[in-house]
């Protein structure tokens, strides 16, 4: 059934770029094969066919640069073009693409750059921008790069900040605290463990705010805290 899925995607792919070579600037067309292409990279990496899931994903940002390049000023696609970005950059990196990793995502950043110039109080694109620097930040720690981790979580943080300002959205500020609880363990690999205890005490008043009384989220903070504190006295 996924072979016939992979088969049906194909042949769309094939439809798409027949009629792009009669109208090649068709904003619809080129939408519907960047989509097609980025469910058949999916389905690739499904069979185990990573390989094949970037160089289909690649097709794909490829296609959205060209939507991009008819609608420069559409931020809303531009958010789209960027998660196909960020999405190609963390395929890349579990693949240990470490260099051509890192240069996607700073792609990524850069596209959400462009789509904040354009809506600059759209809450959205902050919150997407702030997804990309923990995925930096993460591919960082994978790497046992607690010092550029530790940088990349900040401004996460500081992007999850500014969306939250526009927009306060409960999952959002959420999110926000399980990046300041990556950012604590960094800090903790750094020895600087008095800065730790503060990032575990702001994740605290935020979990309390946000989760019901005996929530396992609050208990491993309050382990953490308790655990610094003892290190500390």
């Amino acid at each position: 059934m996924q072979q016939e899925t992979i088969e049906s995607y194909a042949i769309a792919i094939r439809n798409y770029n027949t009629a792009l070579r009669f109208s090649p600037n068709d904003f619809n067309t080129l939408n519907l094969l960047g989509f097609a292409l980025e469910k058949l990279s999916e389905l690739q990496l499904r069979q185990n066919e990573p390989t094949e899931a970037i160089e289909t994903l690649k097709q794909a940002v490829a296609t959205y640069e060209r939507v991009f390049s008819l609608t420069p000023d559409d931020a809303i696609g531009l958010g789209y073009y960027g998660m196909a970005v960020e999405r190609l950059a963390e395929l890349l990196s579990k693949q240990n693409y470490v260099k051509e990793a890192f240069l996607t995502y700073q792609q990524s950043l850069s596209i959400y750059d462009t789509a904040i110039k354009f809506a600059p109080n759209d809450y959205g694109n902050y919150a997407l921008k702030a997804s990309v620097f923990t995925s930096i930040a993460d591919f960082h720690l994978s790497l046992l790069q607690y010092t550029q981790a530790l940088e990349n979580y900040q401004q996460a943080i500081a992007f999850y900040d500014i969306s939250l300002q526009l927009k306060y959205i409960e999952a959002n500020e959420f999110d926000k605290a399980r990046i300041i609880e990556k950012l604590a363990q960094c800090l903790e690999q750094l020895l600087r463990y008095e800065e730790a205890l503060s990032c575990y005490q702001t994740i605290l008043e935020i979990f309390n705010r946000l989760l019901p009384k005996n929530d396992k989220h609050i208990k491993s903070v309050e382990r953490q805290i308790q655990k610094l504190s003892a290190q500390l006295n």
